[in-house]
């Protein structure tokens, strides 16, 4: 039941904003009843929950919202009733048919929203949500023959918090927050592993000729990793470190031969930043930056809103070429050529003013990622890893121990994950030998990886686990 008040939410059409409209859970639930009595008159209340949305209003912070979904059940039968409202009206009126669940009787219902609000308030110092479920939400569901009535928001730290009581006598059944384990930068060295930047949320790293960078969160949640986002730059392999000036977050950063930072945020695209200087802008769109792609000798190309843009001389000029179908990611080499995966997972090539077809030796091996370096292109499937010139057809195979399911590409080096990130291979581009295992990632998202000397740097996010709370003391 935790996730139905944001699926459900474009269920609903867009209405005037009036605070007046929002209602407690009980008032929904009376709402709801005198419909489902016309339905069937034996109808008896399952479960409710509230709904996120976008109207103003106090978003729970008095037990209210505008909108809720109420459901009911025929006893003894699969017919239920699913009954949505918007700001006290019936929106949503959906028979379905599913297996039986434990019923609530409407006189167990002591307490309402607003009431475990403020108890919340008082025990546990709950604060509104923000990021994915926004404001306070509710839900009533029958859990161990009890009607439990929970209340979501944040603790005092920010972090997702879920708490439960008896509707029957206001009694704390459970009281969890999602607390973070893991994060910060790992390296890896002969053997050993250091962890700096413990529990920041490490989107990425990149490694030049001598220098280092890293970018992401200081203070993630759950739900947000920009809350508060820094990039930083290390001359002596992360010894100390240098905050850069730049007041966006970083999605994606490397270095050219000349170790010259190149960064990208949401929209923009820069080169030159330092600890004094953001920079230089060369690239600013109207829509979100996709995907960029590099080349060995800095061709760009960036992928936005249908349009892939590209530059042969380091941003000076841009041209631009309109995609065939929706676009996963898009590659340039260093001869200038683009190669673009759809999201239907077909590789395409820009001949002229039209993409051609790429196709793998296998037609049923389906490509999972592709990347190009240099000139030639790699793809990873199911059987194996694929390679070929771009400018020829005969494919060549590299096996592989498991399968890769995405490539990290560093300049002229060549990673790969497998499944859910839970190892790391190093692809040797040059030989096309086959991939060393670098990392087990044993209870660790990782996010990005890069070598510089005979140290691997790994960039990791935090997990989270629910945790029991303690009552806070005033």
């Amino acid at each position: 039941m935790l996730v139905i008040f944001l699926v459900f939410v474009n269920l609903f059409g867009r209405e005037t904003i009036a605070s007046d409209g929002e209602i407690t859970l009980k008032e929904a639930i009376n709402i709801g009843f005198q419909r489902a009595k016309e339905w069937n008159v034996k109808a008896t209340l399952t479960s409710v929950n509230s709904v996120d949305e976008t109207m103003g209003g106090s978003r729970g912070g008095k037990g209210k919202r505008f909108r809720w979904f109420v459901q009911f059940m025929a006893p003894g039968t699969d017919e239920h009733l699913l009954i949505g409202i918007s700001e006290k009206k019936i929106t949503v009126f959906r028979p379905i048919k599913q297996s039986q669940v434990p019923t609530i009787p409407y006189d167990e219902i002591k307490l309402d929203s607003s009431d475990v609000l403020q108890l919340a308030k008082d025990k546990y110092g709950l604060k509104p949500g923000k990021d994915w479920a926004t404001g306070y939400h509710f839900t009533l569901d029958r859990i161990d023959g009890m009607p439990i009535l929970t209340v979501f928001g944040n603790d005092r730290d920010s972090r997702f918090t879920r708490i439960s009581f008896n509707a029957q006598n206001g009694d704390v059944v459970s009281a969890i927050h999602k607390l973070p384990y893991g994060g910060g930068l790992l390296s890896k060295r002969m053997g050993t592993d250091a962890l700096t930047k413990k529990g920041m949320a490490i989107t990425g790293v990149v490694a030049g000729n001598n220098n280092l960078v890293v970018w992401g969160d200081k203070k993630p949640t759950q739900f947000s990793t920009t809350k508060q986002p820094f990039i930083e730059w290390s001359q002596n392999k992360g010894e100390t470190w240098t905050q850069l000036r730049f007041n966006n977050y970083v999605t994606h950063a490397w270095f050219d031969r000349n170790d010259q930072l190149y960064a990208t945020t949401e929209k923009e695209l820069w080169v030159g930043t330092t600890s004094k200087s953001k920079g230089t802008k060369i690239l600013s769109l109207d829509h979100m930056i996709e995907t960029i792609d590099y080349s060995t000798n800095n061709h760009i190309t960036v992928l936005s809103n249908g349009k892939v843009y590209y530059t042969f001389n380091q941003g000076e000029s841009w041209e631009q070429a309109i995609v065939p179908k929706p676009f996963y990611e898009v590659q340039i080499s260093d001869n200038g050529h683009l190669v673009g995966l759809t999201e239907e997972r077909k590789i395409l090539q820009r001949v002229n003013d039209g993409w051609n077809e790429i196709t793998t030796p296998n037609s049923n091996d389906e490509p999972l990622d592709m990347k190009v370096i240099n000139n030639r292109l790699f793809v990873t499937t199911q059987s194996g890893i694929w390679i070929r010139d771009l400018q020829e057809a005969n494919w060549r195979k590299i096996q592989v121990d498991e399968v890769v399911v995405k490539f990290i590409k560093k300049g002229e080096k060549l990673f790969g994950y497998t499944h859910r990130g839970e190892a790391i291979y190093s692809i040797n581009t040059e030989d096309e030998g086959k991939p060393e295992k670098v990392f087990d990632a044993v209870d660790i998202i990782v996010l990005d990886v890069d070598i510089i000397g005979d140290t691997l740097w790994i960039a990791t996010i935090p997990n989270y686990s629910w945790e029991e709370m303690k009552i806070q003391k005033r």
